[in-house]
């Protein structure tokens, strides 16, 4: 019998097992278990977390992302064991992103031991989770992880220590290190490229006049000069102002002599580095830049209007959430419009990452 099968079944005859009983308050929601059918699936979930299939137990960890924290406390035990015995990496896997979700601190240490576990994707998945959990006593250990990897090829697990590094709190201790490896121009630039980033999240300014050499070098390659722009808006490099406003009008002038994906990516790049900058004449540019031919270039320039929440730009918004020949540019300019509003809405990376959670 399915694990899904199973419990419905036991839950259900909870229920009718005692006909005689009258509804509870809890009952009275629609889909809501009575105190009874509640520990009874406790009792199911316990039982298959330690003796089920793989996909079985994959099933109960789903559920327990549901099951009333309350009454959770023994089955959240039962995680740390997982994380110290399980064999299957797949379940493996499965602990380490529920013990995320959960919010269960008390397992970070477990979680960083898995930093080194044998398996790739245990060890990212660990990495994930620490930083998901924000947890600061990871910062040193990812460091000493991070100096063992090879900075001259691009890898996706040094990618995602990088990133982690930029969301920790304490994060910022691993900037001497990395600001080391950012200058080594025989460094992979796409790594170099992610470092630029980790220095505008961590809010570097020590970083800043490595981010300028590198954003304003027309033969650095495109993605490393536009994270370094990206940083230089994130840190605050008011003294950078200037020479942004120079690439813009650059870039204004070559167009069509550039490269149509580099010349797009710079422009995004800038005009967002001039709004964390809180450049006023950045408006104009940006109304500008909303009647680009390119779909993408309009796309985040409406994204910085909405984020910028200037009133005046709603005329321009509106006629792109009605009129723009591209679906994403019009929904975007709805997002822009409800934030100008003073609409709560979810970040477009929020959005993201709920598509993602939904086809998972």
């Amino acid at each position: 019998m399915l694990f899904g099968s199973l419990l419905s079944s036991e839950v259900t005859q909870t229920n009718e097992t005692n006909p005689q009983n009258p509804p509870t308050k809890v009952e009275k929601k629609k889909g809501q278990l009575t105190e009874e059918q509640i520990l009874k699936k406790k009792e199911v979930l316990s039982k298959v977390l330690r003796y089920g299939t793989s996909q079985e137990r994959k099933q109960a960890l789903f559920e327990l992302l549901s099951f009333p924290k309350e009454q959770a406390n023994e089955l959240y035990l039962y995680l740390g064991e997982l994380l110290e015995s399980e064999k299957d990496i797949g379940v493996k896997i499965v602990v380490l992103r529920t013990v995320g979700e959960l919010n269960l601190h008390q397992f970070g240490d477990l979680v960083i031991r898995l930093f080194e576990d044998p398996n790739e994707d245990v060890t990212k998945q660990a990495i994930s989770t620490a930083k998901k959990l924000k947890l600061t006593t990871a910062v040193g250990p990812l460091i000493e992880k991070v100096r063992k990897e090879d900075f001259t090829k691009s890898s996706n697990q040094l990618t995602l220590m990088i990133n982690t590094l930029a969301e920790l709190p304490n994060g910022i201790e691993a900037s001497p290190f990395f600001q080391i490896k950012f200058k080594e121009k025989f460094n992979n630039s796409d790594t170099r490229a992610q470092i630029a980033l980790y220095f505008g999240s961590v809010k570097d300014s020590s970083a800043e006049s490595m981010l300028s050499d590198l954003a304003f070098d027309d033969a650095a390659p495109t993605t490393l000069r536009c994270y370094s722009i990206n940083a230089l808006g994130k840190i605050k490099a008011n003294n950078a102002k200037s020479k942004l406003l120079e690439l813009l009008d650059s870039l204004k002038k070559t167009a069509g002599k550039l490269d149509g994906k580099k010349a797009q990516s710079l422009k995004i790049y800038t005009i967002g580095a001039l709004v964390l900058l809180g450049d006023k004449d950045v408006i104009q540019e940006l109304n500008e830049f909303a009647r680009d031919d390119d779909a993408m270039v309009r796309l985040r320039v409406i994204e910085h209007m909405g984020n910028l929440k200037d009133p005046s730009a709603l005329d321009l918004l509106e006629y792109k959430r009605d009129r723009d020949p591209s679906p994403k540019v019009q929904k975007a300019a709805k997002r822009a419009i409800d934030q100008i509003k003073g609409v709560e809405v979810s970040s477009p990376e929020e959005e993201s990452e709920k598509a993602e959670n939904v086809t998972e």
